[in-house]
């Protein structure tokens, strides 16, 4: 299997992986060279797309080698607010979870409006910041986020 086929890389792109550098210490010390302390590795923005070496470089610094492990850090399957077209493309339930207490639930969005009314007694608004959703089936199992023609996530 490619990585670019594995679940968890939808979505990942260059900037994704700079920024989770940046937020966790890595700075470029010359062109296309990242380094953390004895830490160092290449990755050039321009040809990620042909280029793995740098997911393997860190996921032998943070998960002992484990690239799912490490594309799960970088970038996280649950996501703020989704769009309107994202809603619209999948109108199956969606996974909720409260980023204070970790606490989920399954529920379904109101395309038209921007409402999500979940399993709980509570209805979610586009203005709970601290809420991460996800598509899922109906047995709650993620599914991937609804994309448009140019495979990027809506």
């Amino acid at each position: 299997m490619r990585i670019e086929e594995l679940d968890e890389f939808q979505g990942v792109t260059p900037q994704v992986v700079s920024d989770w550098m940046t937020k966790n210490g890595w700075k470029e010390t010359k062109p296309n060279w990242w380094a953390r302390g004895e830490d160092g590795l290449m990755f050039d923005q321009q040809t990620f797309d042909q280029m793995w070496f740098w997911l393997k470089g860190l996921a032998d610094v943070y998960t002992d080698g484990n690239q799912l492990a490490m594309l799960r850090k970088i970038n996280p399957r649950l996501c703020p607010w989704p769009s309107k077209e994202a809603r619209e493309e999948h109108r199956g339930p969606w996974l909720a979870v409260c980023t204070e207490d970790g606490t989920a639930c399954m529920g379904r969005f109101r395309p038209d409006v921007a409402w999500f009314k979940h399993t709980g007694e509570h209805i979610l608004t586009s203005e709970d910041s601290f809420v991460r959703f996800w598509p899922c089936d109906d047995n709650g199992n993620k599914v991937r986020w609804p994309t448009n023609a140019g495979r990027e996530m809506l």
